[in-house]
């Protein structure tokens, strides 16, 4: 067994760990962004933070599209966000479908009450995201999310109390946690957001039910679903994650280092089941 030493970030750190004691060869490569486990004839791959060999490319992709991840639900009949998509203006292939003109987002501006919310399609970290309340600021608030991709998300803005984080491996909920703004508009821990505890089961259940029948629409195994609880109390899926990164919950919850490494372990183990 091989394993590559000096890692400095807990990510690094938990995956060099369990490795090591699991006897799994572990190889880092792209400046440290692709983990090459392999074990008993068998290579799996871990990308970025939290992009386990475990879901399937489709099924991962679909996750990182919004729109996608909107239309796929729905048809389950899932409670989440609504998103419209938004194709750059000189994107005139068929599929576009008149969805690339300003009176496209004119239109959805005016249709939710000249308060919308302006995302990249793929993005993360809650880069590039915007508020708008005015049409003036329609063409900076494109130009930001159109620089991180091809399409954009167009969101009606909700009147969001709080937001939740469901860690999900092979349908049982792993880790659940608030998030709390602080700041910002937004719920992104990068961006300065707190974590807090769950504590009442009632709702505890809610929360895991739904994020099972995301899971389950997405034909996602291991993933975050981020839900969002609006003033009516009403339950939405905002986002599903196919890379599950913990590690900012970790850093304000320290002592629950044990709980986030057995998530990754279990997760490695269910890479390398034949």
């Amino acid at each position: 067994m091989e394993i590559m030493q000096g890692k400095t970030s807990i990510y690094h750190r938990i995956l060099n760990e369990i490795c090591q004691e699991e006897g799994i060869k572990l190889d880092w490569l792209s400046s440290d962004w692709l983990a090459v486990m392999q074990l008993d004839g068998q290579r799996r791959q871990v990308l970025g933070y939290g992009k386990f060999d475990l879901n399937s490319a489709a099924a991962s992709m679909a996750a990182d599209d919004k729109y996608v991840t909107f239309e796929l639900l729905s048809q389950s009949n899932v409670p989440v966000v609504e998103y419209a998509i938004l194709y750059e203006f000189t994107n005139h292939y068929p599929y576009v479908e008149g969805r690339n003109t300003m009176e496209y987002v004119t239109k959805f501006f005016e249709q939710h009450n000249q308060h919308i919310v302006v995302k990249p399609n793929i993005g993360q970290c809650g880069t590039g995201i915007s508020q708008v309340t005015n049409m003036g600021q329609i063409p900076t608030s494109l130009e930001e999310a159109f620089h991180q991709g091809m399409a954009v998300a167009l969101c009606p803005f909700y009147d969001i109390e709080h937001e939740y984080r469901v860690v999900m491996l092979d349908g049982e909920a792993r880790l659940v946690y608030q998030k709390n703004r602080h700041g910002d508009w937004r719920f992104n821990l990068s961006k300065g957001a707190t974590v807090s505890q769950v504590n009442d089961e009632t709702f505890l259940y809610k929360l895991i039910a739904l994020a099972q029948a995301a899971t389950e629409a997405m034909g996602l195994r291991f993933c975050s679903v981020d839900i969002i609880k609006i003033t009516d109390n009403q339950l939405l899926v905002i986002e599903v994650n196919s890379g599950v990164a913990i590690i900012h919950y970790l850093e304000q919850f320290p002592g629950d280092y044990a709980k986030v490494k057995a998530i990754y372990r279990d997760a490695i183990h269910a890479m390398f089941v034949k």
